[in-house]
């Protein structure tokens, strides 16, 4: 039972070799499987005897992560016997999941290298398989030279054309006349130079049409057959390069071509101009070859295996339009030369690069590994007694005392910067190591790292909030981290940090792992993705409407939850423990010596969805009161929404009235200088809300948005105001009321 992994099964050279494998397998005995997105061949893999797992291994999101369980379960149901990765992130996926299977259990790894990709140790899971298939020699060298694997590791096995589709024999000129039809090229000047492949930098497809402007008085007219990348725009500037060179009238593109045997027929010669990144073996040139038709290719990577200079075709240099515009200039002038190396082309392919040879080759490769004990991917080493260190229990009443083993607790966020889930953190961070626990943080670092460390707490870097496919190095760290600390609660405190500790715990030995605790700090998309937050053996809810939430969406038990509010920590947010001097300091750095009003201040990250712009709309409805606003955050990413909040207040006339001070260090300084503190939230609710309880900590009334963690944080008539979301006019009732009557402030 062998799974192939590719990203998805649209079209191109990796798909193609997938399918053939898949195909022999099937037309062998064997059972043939294939896990990708989909796409566009999974009806022919299917028509061909192999049956298509739809999985996202090849999504770049985080929405990938909950793949590797889905991959888990059908790898274990399935028995398989060999798992072939074919691209990067789904062989990431697929080792992270083998990586949580006890080792008996394993299917044996081979991976196929198919390019020359970044030398990083993103691209370095590559070299994981028991055995790596290299499609050229030029690949063989790159994994030796860069990645010091071991020749005897590594398998050449070349791509190869299948016989019963590139023969011209087997073409019937119906459908090449019907192909020069729907191109347009019945009456076109010959001959035919045809580009296939995607249209993309790195095929070379601008060095081409610099060539071919450098024969506009010879005949010819030119092709690009291939998938066209609008998102890159690179096909957009080719277009205008055929503009600003004249070639309209002799250049054509004509998007996928699901005939090519009858396209390389129709044409005279084909190119192959990869110019940045060699190919690393390159269809096209035996293609094209085997149905008689001359290759021009650059002369580096696989087209030094694929090409015979002066025998089936013309290597030239990379990027040099002038080298290829000679070569072409021949190919076009010489028809006996074109015909010669047709012929001589025919007989070298069908020697050397057939797709019998290719799948012969790979399956001797899969059943040598297969006959190898079941032994899998080697566990990371762990000292005996690691086994047998006893786990505190998680389950029960009973409190730890002093004479009991100190807790060694990890924290995982995305980052330190700022925010309530940080300085939550922060604040558990330090209560541990006063406690003489161990606290360990993970987080991609930031401003209040300092202060973690400050306070006890040890601090590791790691990118485990990065919404990329980095983030999934970051599950094989964090799980060298676990085991090195004997680690005893993991605490989640995000959604992607959450998967990248949950896939690592999940790859661990089962009594070698640490007890799993999560926090739902927010009323998150409902989803897979954020389901991740109720795997903890508790869910720490931040309000009882997150714990109403998870109860109703998720279907978590009620004593699974535990509600625990987020508090103010007293010695610092105290009014009597606030220097006059920080407050003025603070005054004077904003701006607001002097008279000013009553001061209105609204914390928070510069977000959408912390109500900035009702604020300022309800601001602009009380412009006949005195009163200054103070808008406290990070912008962050959020750059485009600062700057449209700047020019909403410009038009509104209260550029002089309001204030973007960005991130503030003295949050109790800055309550106790406002008048009166705001919490907008608006299209989604706070899950609890720190600017309220602390605000009304320094004795700060509050204005709060009437959802979220607000009903439990702020009494109307009492402490604050709640006001209708989204809703400028109801702000501006409460704040005229808060603005005129200072004693009920």
């Amino acid at each position: 039972t062998v799974v192939q992994m590719p990203p998805e099964l649209g079209g191109g050279g990796v798909e193609r070799g997938t399918l053939e494998i898949a195909s022999y397998l099937v037309r062998r005995g064997h059972r043939s499987i294939v896990v990708s997105a989909g796409g566009r061949l999974v009806e022919q893999l299917q028509q061909e005897g192999s049956r298509h797992i739809t999985l996202r291994v090849g999504e770049k999101t985080p929405r990938c992560l909950p793949t590797i369980l889905k991959l888990r379960h059908f790898l274990l149901r399935e028995k398989v016997d060999i798992l072939h990765f074919r691209s990067r992130l789904p062989a990431w996926v697929g080792y992270l999941t083998i990586k949580s299977l006890p080792a008996s259990l394993r299917p044996h790894i081979v991976t196929t290298f198919h390019g020359f990709y970044s030398i990083n140790r993103y691209s370095a899971i590559m070299t994981k398989g028991e055995r790596i298939i290299a499609i050229s020699l030029a690949i063989s060298n790159h994994l030796q030279t860069h990645y010091k694997v071991p020749r005897d590791r590594i398998e050449v096995i070349h791509r190869g054309i299948d016989e019963t589709l590139f023969n011209p024999d087997l073409v019937d000129p119906e459908r090449v006349e019907r192909l020069r039809i729907n191109w347009g090229l019945v009456d076109a000047p010959a001959p035919i130079i045809i580009m296939p492949g995607r249209i993309t930098r790195l095929k070379g497809s601008d060095v081409l049409m610099e060539s071919l402007a450098l024969l506009r008085d010879l005949p010819w007219t030119a092709v690009f057959a291939g998938d066209i990348r609008k998102k890159t725009g690179y096909h957009k500037s080719l277009l205008q390069l055929v503009g600003q060179l004249g070639l309209e009238d002799r250049v054509r593109f004509v998007g996928h071509c699901t005939d090519m045997p009858a396209a390389y027929l129709l044409s005279d010669v084909a190119v192959s101009a990869s110019s940045t990144r060699p190919e690393a073996f390159g269809r096209v040139a035996i293609e094209a070859q085997s149905m008689g038709i001359p290759v021009v290719a650059t002369a580096h990577g696989g087209s030094l295996e694929t090409v015979l200079p002066g025998g089936t075709g013309w290597l030239v240099p990379p990027s040099d339009p002038a080298a290829m515009a000679r070569a072409l200039a021949e190919a076009i002038l010489k028809p006996d030369t074109r015909r010669q190396f047709g012929e001589n082309g025919m007989d070298w392919v069908r020697n050397q690069f057939t797709i019998q040879a290719m799948c012969e080759e790979t399956l001797r490769l899969y059943e040598s590994v297969a006959k190898k004990p079941a032994t899998g991917i080697p566990e990371e080493s762990t000292r005996n007694d690691l086994a047998k260190t006893e786990r505190p229990r998680l389950s029960g009443t009973k409190r730890p005392t002093r004479s009991e083993k100190p807790l060694t607790v990890v924290q995982m966020l995305p980052e330190l910067e700022s925010g309530g889930v940080e300085r939550g953190t922060l604040e558990l961070g330090a209560f541990l190591a006063r406690q003489g626990h161990r606290s360990i943080v993970i987080s991609a670092g930031g401003r209040m790292v300092g202060q973690l460390r400050q306070e006890g707490s040890r601090h590791v870097t790691l990118p485990v909030g990065e919404k990329n496919p980095q983030c999934l190095l970051s599950i094989l760290q964090v799980r060298k981290l676990l085991l090195k600390e004997r680690v005893d609660i993991l605490h989640l405190r995000s959604r992607l940090p959450a998967w990248v500790g949950y896939l690592a715990v999940k790859s661990l030995p089962g009594h070698l792992r640490p007890h799993v605790v999560t926090t739902f700090h927010g009323i998150y998309s409902i989803n897979q993705y954020s389901a991740v937050m109720t795997k903890g053996e508790r869910v720490i809810a931040i309000s009882r409407i997150v714990s109403d939430h998870i109860q109703a969406q998720y279907g978590v038990s009620r004593d699974r939850i535990e509600i625990i509010h987020r508090g103010v920590d007293e010695t610092s947010f105290r009014p009597d423990l606030v220097n006059p001097e920080r407050i003025h300091r603070l005054k004077t750095h904003w701006g607001l010596v002097g008279d000013h009003g009553p001061i209105i201040i609204l914390p928070g990250r510069i977000t959408e969805w912390k109500g900035h712009d009702f604020f300022i709309r309800g601001l602009a409805q009380l412009r006949h009161l005195s009163w200054t606003a103070v808008c406290v955050g990070d912008v962050g990413g959020k750059k485009s929404y600062h700057q449209k909040l700047m020019r909403q207040v410009a038009e509104l006339g209260l550029s002089n009235r309001v204030r973007f001070v960005g991130h503030c260090g003295d949050m109790p300084a800055a309550f106790m200088l406002s008048d009166v503190a705001v919490s907008a939230a608006s299209f989604q609710p706070e899950a609890f809300g720190r600017v309220a309880i602390e605000a009304q900590a320094m004795g700060t009334p509050v204005v709060a948005t009437a959802h979220g963690g607000s009903l439990e944080t702020v009494l109307p008539g009492k402490t604050g105001w709640l006001v209708p979301p989204c809703d400028p006019e109801a702000i501006a009732r409460a704040l005229s009321e808060a603005i005129a009557v200072p004693d009920i402030r």
